[in-house]
């Protein structure tokens, strides 16, 4: 099957850039939160959730990270194993969600945190709208025969729950689970058009235990833990084959997750903490109308002056004069979480630096430093344009170089045909 290319993308805008300033600080203020939110929880409980037959062998891996919860961080643990057979009269969906009420009405409250970690298999739900989380107790063809629950269903119960609620999914197109969410927090193993990783040693779980031992119960954010995620994904100790996925409550700060003090005395003085990955996501805005050049250079003294110190990595790296203005710029993993939402920001890609085009080029003489007939990103040397072409090395007015019009750009993004992975 092919899918029509496009030549333009309709967008959304932001009216100034007072406006663009003001989302991004909301963000920070969620994606960021300040330490005082250490203390907020008094009772934290975790569902571990997978199938009895376990095919995937997953329980293992699973009881790992239960130990990790308990022991160190000191939360309630519990499990619960979805049966695959039921006795006739009643259903999967029915036990499902009578396990559920039972572990809400047990640890729900104002300063409490409930944690449901699903491993399994998982699909997308029918054609064409894929909008929901459909757990199957296996993989077998066709899925209508399999044991199934709709966790788009079962969530009614969980949702309502009075206190925070953390949804913890390891499963193929986990991130349809936050369709039409509500005031909730996903760390989830892939995108909705994703497969997750089925090889146990580099799956999502197991780098979530890694994260999790590493902190020793120290604060740490769950949008601080997703950006470690995706900033070592590729590393030689991990290489997740999905990008892990973060959505974060609409109004709420992301959550906080440290050891839970057993008694009064083991409550530790608040501290200041910052567990920021180093990488960034670039990500595009646009702007009503055409701003000027110290326009731009203006909004990026704004950005200096308004965000708070503790966050100096949100950066301009780029601005073009398009139907309105566009201008590209990075933002920590954990201040995304929380733009994602607003269509007028537009994900680029995750990055591990700022854009190298203005980097500052070795002085003259030293190894590596341009010859001078040339400029250090090896355009024609200002002042000696090359023919057809602007001493910034585009093509001159009126030249004929750069793309033929009519070549394709961008595809629109397709749903995988086959399952794989869990």
């Amino acid at each position: 099957m092919s899918y029509p290319t496009r030549a333009y993308l309709n967008r959304t805008y932001e009216p100034n850039f007072r406006s663009v300033v003001n989302q991004i600080n909301e963000a920070i203020k969620r994606g960021l939160p300040e330490a005082q939110e250490q203390s907020k929880y008094r009772r934290v409980a975790v569902l571990m959730i997978h199938w009895s037959n376990d095919d995937l062998g997953v329980v293992p891996l699973e009881n790992q990270l239960a130990q990790v919860f308990a022991k160190v961080y000191n939360f309630t643990v519990e499990t619960y194993s979805i049966p695959t057979v039921v006795p006739p009269g009643q259903s999967v969906a029915r036990e499902f969600q009578r396990r559920l009420t039972q572990f809400v009405d047990s640890h729900e409250g104002p300063r409490s945190l409930m944690i449901y970690v699903y491993s399994g298999h998982a699909d997308a739900g029918a054609a064409p709208l894929y909008d929901q989380c459909i757990w199957y107790g296996s993989n077998a063809i066709p899925f209508a025969q399999c044991p199934q629950v709709s966790w788009a269903t079962l969530r009614a119960t969980t949702d309502l729950a009075v206190g925070d609620t953390l949804y913890i999914l390891d499963c193929c197109y986990a991130s349809t689970a936050a369709i039409n969410k509500t005031e909730n927090e996903y760390l989830v193993a892939a995108a909705m058009e994703n497969p997750a990783g089925g090889a146990i040693q580099t799956s999502f779980t197991q780098r979530l235990i890694d994260i999790l031992v590493a902190n020793n119960g120290d604060p740490q954010t769950v949008a601080s833990m997703h950006a470690s995620m995706v900033s070592n994904m590729k590393s030689a100790n991990t290489n997740m084959s999905y990008t892990p996925i973060h959505i974060g409550a609409d109004m709420k700060p992301t959550i906080i997750l440290q050891r839970l003090a057993k008694s009064p005395k083991d409550i530790q003085a608040v501290k200041q903490f910052d567990t920021r990955a180093a990488g960034k996501v670039l990500i595009s805005v646009s702007l009503q109308g055409k701003a000027s050049f110290p326009d731009i250079r203006e909004f990026e003294k704004w950005l200096l002056t308004n965000m708070p110190p503790n966050v100096a990595s949100v950066k301009v790296e780029a601005a073009f004069h398009s139907s309105s203005q566009l201008i590209l710029f990075t933002v920590p993993h954990e201040v995304w979480a929380y733009l994602e939402g607003n269509e007028s920001f537009r994900f680029v890609d995750h990055v591990d630096s700022h854009n190298l085009l203005f980097s500052k080029p070795p002085q003259q003489g030293q190894e590596g430093s341009p010859s001078k007939s040339s400029s250090a990103q090896g355009l024609p040397a200002q002042g000696s344009p090359s023919k057809g072409s602007s001493a910034q090395g585009f093509p001159a007015q009126g030249s004929q170089s750069g793309p033929k019009p009519g070549g394709p750009e961008n595809t629109y993004p397709f749903r995988p045909s086959g399952s794989g992975g869990k």
